[in-house]
């Protein structure tokens, strides 16, 4: 209820009587940061389902409204969502269709999207929301991954976001 008095009493506490504006203006700027980053993500996540139920639509693949939705929720599991958001499909599209063209489409239209979406929107988006090049995204998401594996890969675009000011 009283967020900005925590906030304070909780800078007050961490840095003492010294630079307590400072600090808060960082705090606020890594708070809106972060906000837009979840944003973006969304709208990630929300162009990802959309397109996913329009080709699934397209190639005939039952149920294409529910698996598109299925895809924007399960893109906000980082790295694995899409998968288990792509394995379903792809299995009803085994299962329904005689032959291979419809379930081979299937797994290029999950194929093409993921790869669209990973390396050209996430990292535009991302980096355009938080400040950052997509090439500081991508430089980020490496290092992170290197030091702490996938707990750092997870976290790395909140970390490179937080930026640190001096006044």
């Amino acid at each position: 209820l009283e967020r900005e008095e925590l906030r304070d009493r909780l800078i007050w506490l961490m840095t003492g009587a010294r630079d307590l504006s400072l600090t808060t203006r960082a705090l606020d700027d890594a708070a809106t940061r972060l906000s837009r980053y979840f944003a973006m993500q969304s709208l990630v996540s929300a162009l990802q389902g959309a397109a996913v139920g329009i080709g699934l639509w397209a190639i005939g693949v039952p149920g294409a409204a529910l698996w598109g939705a299925l895809a924007a929720v399960l893109r906000f599991v980082p790295y694995f969502g899409p998968w288990i958001a792509a394995a379903l499909p792809i299995l009803l599209s085994v299962v329904v269709f005689h032959g291979w063209t419809q379930p081979l489409l299937t797994v290029c239209l999950f194929v093409v999207l993921e790869v669209v979406t990973s390396n050209v929107l996430e990292p535009w988006l991302y980096g355009a929301s938080v400040g950052l090049s997509p090439f500081g995204v991508v430089l980020s998401s490496v290092f992170w991954a290197w030091l702490w594996g996938i707990p750092g890969l997870l976290l790395a675009t909140p970390l490179a976001a937080r930026r640190i000011t001096t006044f």
